[in-house]
């Protein structure tokens, strides 16, 4: 967990010009392949960390239904997430054929891919959110989300 605290804002461009003043080192794409794991990987700890403490106001809870409230919101967001990606794979591939009254909608350029997929990922993060301590989508039986919303767009 080196590169997290520095932020792909730095490492890349650095990494980046060491690779044109060296270049054929295998630095720059090692770098390149493993910063943005390291972070992924961060930001799902973080979230599995997050899902084991409780709210300040809220009432003891047993630690069985703790572990079990996590463990169902883990399964949960990664089949949720894995559904999003998947319908999102299909609509982006197939974009092009869609029609309001004979009315092609999307023009096939790769930005309306991009576009797509970043409003997905927001659907998705939304959907794990909580404002004013309620849940877009609660849980139920335990305090918080069904999804944990940076997991989701992760593995979305």
């Amino acid at each position: 967990v080196v590169l997290v605290s520095i932020g792909d804002g730095l490492v890349i461009p650095k990494m980046k010009e060491f690779g044109s003043v060296f270049e054929g080192h295998p630095l720059p794409r090692l770098m390149f392949c493993w910063a943005p794991l390291e972070a992924s990987y961060c930001l799902t700890l973080f979230g599995v960390i997050v899902g084991l403490a409780e709210p300040a106001n809220a009432p003891t809870v047993d630690i069985g239904v703790l572990i079990f409230a996590n463990i169902l919101r883990l399964i949960a967001t990664m089949a949720a997430g894995a559904l999003l990606g998947c319908a999102t794979g299909w609509l982006v591939s197939r974009r092009t054929k869609l029609t309001i009254r004979g009315k092609q909608i999307f023009t096939g350029a790769s930005v309306e891919s991009f576009l797509l997929v970043v409003a997905v990922a927001l659907i998705a993060f939304g959907l794990g959110s909580e404002e004013k301590g309620k849940a877009m989508v609660p849980m139920g039986f335990s305090f918080g989300s069904l999804f944990q919303k940076e997991l989701l767009v992760i593995v979305m």
